[in-house]
């Protein structure tokens, strides 16, 4: 009996072993990985801007061959549409870069140029691939665009002489160099801008007065349409209202001003009783102004730094100022 269950027990332990020896689970081959996917920039550099071209750079390896690709281009905004050498309607064409059936490669994408529309956005390029296991691997690149700055243009040390006649002073005698352009940069007098056979008050933006006596205004910037007296501008034929206001901003922002701190300021500074005119300016003031719309070059805005006052309304009376504007 005991002969019989150490035989039964042999023969059990054996089919055990050859039962496990069979398994077919032991044979199977281990499941390949998708592709792996990168996206890189060529050349890459710390900041972007609308207008910037950029080579895209795409790097893979895969346990079996690829056989496919597509490249997706988005924004929080909008999404782009790509087609150019070997991509179309944002499929890759692998055989166009040469990498079609390879298992590892490297291929580069030229050319992308980054939209205006893409400006203070976040821009991200996705690269989906797929081998002939129909596995799909991607790889994703984000780059940071930021905002091209408007050209700006500078007039430095502008000088304007106080009116030297009153209203009934001849033309010819008003030639004190009161008024100033940003079309042209130059500064112009009653007498110019009368006796000109070309339009010039339609280029005026500025005039200065300085109001003694009974008329207490100190320095005073104004636009044509809002100077403080008549003083033959009935002889223009245009009279611009260039919008001016008041600011809290300092010599120090002036002198690093770009086109946001232009606009701030503009939006945020202190129209006066007109807004066309500024009165009791001290050295150092900022002022923020608009040119009028209606002008050839259009509506422009710039900033204004009072240099220096020579008080009076006679000969000797003058302002020195610099200004920076949107070209």
């Amino acid at each position: 009996m005991m002969k019989f269950l150490r035989n039964g027990l042999l023969f059990a332990l054996t089919g055990a072993f050859v039962f496990t020896a069979c398994d077919p689970a032991e044979d199977e081959t281990p499941v390949g990985s998708a592709p792996n996917v990168t996206v890189s920039v060529e050349n890459e550099q710390d900041v972007y801007l609308p207008g910037d071209v950029i080579d895209l750079v795409v790097d893979f390896t895969a346990d079996d061959p690829v056989v496919g690709a597509t490249i997706n281009t988005e924004t929080e905004e909008f999404t782009i549409t790509l087609s150019a050498n070997g991509i179309s309607d944002n499929v890759i064409d692998l055989n166009a870069f040469n990498v079609a059936s390879e298992t590892e490669g490297s291929f580069t994408i030229p050319g992308f140029e980054i939209p205006e529309e893409a400006a203070n956005l976040t821009l991200s390029f996705t690269v989906e691939m797929e081998d002939s296991e129909e596995r799909l691997g991607e790889g994703t690149l984000d780059v940071e665009v930021g905002e091209n700055e408007e050209p700006l243009v500078n007039f430095s040390a502008i000088l304007l002489a106080a009116p030297l006649q009153n209203a009934e002073g001849t033309t010819a005698s008003k030639t004190s160099q009161t008024f100033f352009s940003t079309n042209t940069g130059e500064t112009y007098s009653m007498a110019q801008v009368n006796g000109s056979s070309q339009p010039l008050s339609a280029d005026i933006d500025f005039g200065y007065f300085y109001g003694s006596g009974n008329n207490q205004t100190a320095a005073t910037i104004a636009s044509p349409a809002n100077y403080p007296f008549e003083y033959g501008q009935n002889a223009w034929g245009t009279r611009n209202n260039t919008l001016i206001r008041a600011t809290s901003v300092t010599e120090s922002q002036f002198n690093e001003a770009n086109l946001t701190l232009i606009n701030e300021s503009f939006e945020d500074g202190t129209a006066g009783n007109t807004d066309g005119r500024i009165i009791n300016l001290s050295e150092g003031d900022v002022l923020a102004f608009e040119t009028d719309g209606s002008k050839s070059t259009g509506a422009k805005r710039g900033l204004l730094l009072i240099e220096s006052i020579t008080p009076g309304d006679g000969e000797n009376g003058q302002i020195e100022f610099s200004i920076v504007m949107e070209e």
